[in-house]
């Protein structure tokens, strides 16, 4: 579990990521995407743990939670379902059902019938949602506190 001391050094580390990317080594491929998971897991703990600080509903950007839970279930090989998805986004089922039909008319998520169980809908980021959130991560990688 993170303190919030962890989030505001977070936060501060991550401002200097350009700085000190100039006076390291350039991580390998496999290193840098080891970094980009490290960076989307630390920024996904990250934000829960302001929810131990404020409310809840003074938090809410639903639909930047939700594509940071589908960029790492892709990462991770996990199919994710609308319920995960909106009980991941942290605000009302219907307001994460309005956000997911945002995100998908934006192109960023995919929507499907589950071929396993008709009644349920399959999430998944979209290729272009991937890219945009691995190019964000990556930016995040570049900082030595992602480097493996």
């Amino acid at each position: 579990m993170l303190h919030v001391e962890h989030d505001a050094s977070l936060i501060k580390d991550l401002c200097g990521v350009i700085e000190r990317y100039s006076t390291r080594r350039p991580l390998t491929e496999i290193e840098q995407e080891k970094a980009i998971d490290l960076a989307a897991l630390r920024v996904w703990e990250a934000r829960r743990a302001r929810s131990q600080v404020l409310a809840p509903h003074l938090l809410g950007e639903p639909g930047w939670d939700m594509l940071i839970d589908l960029f790492i279930a892709e990462r991770q090989g996990r199919v994710s379902l609308v319920k995960s998805v909106c009980l991941a986004s942290g605000v009302p089922y219907t307001t994460a059902w309005r956000w997911l039909r945002v995100l998908e008319r934006e192109g960023l998520v995919r929507l499907a019938s589950d071929s396993k169980d008709l009644r349920r809908v399959v999430v998944r980021i979209s290729e272009t949602g991937y890219a945009k959130m691995h190019e964000f991560f990556r930016m995040l990688a570049k900082d030595d506190r992602f480097e493996p």
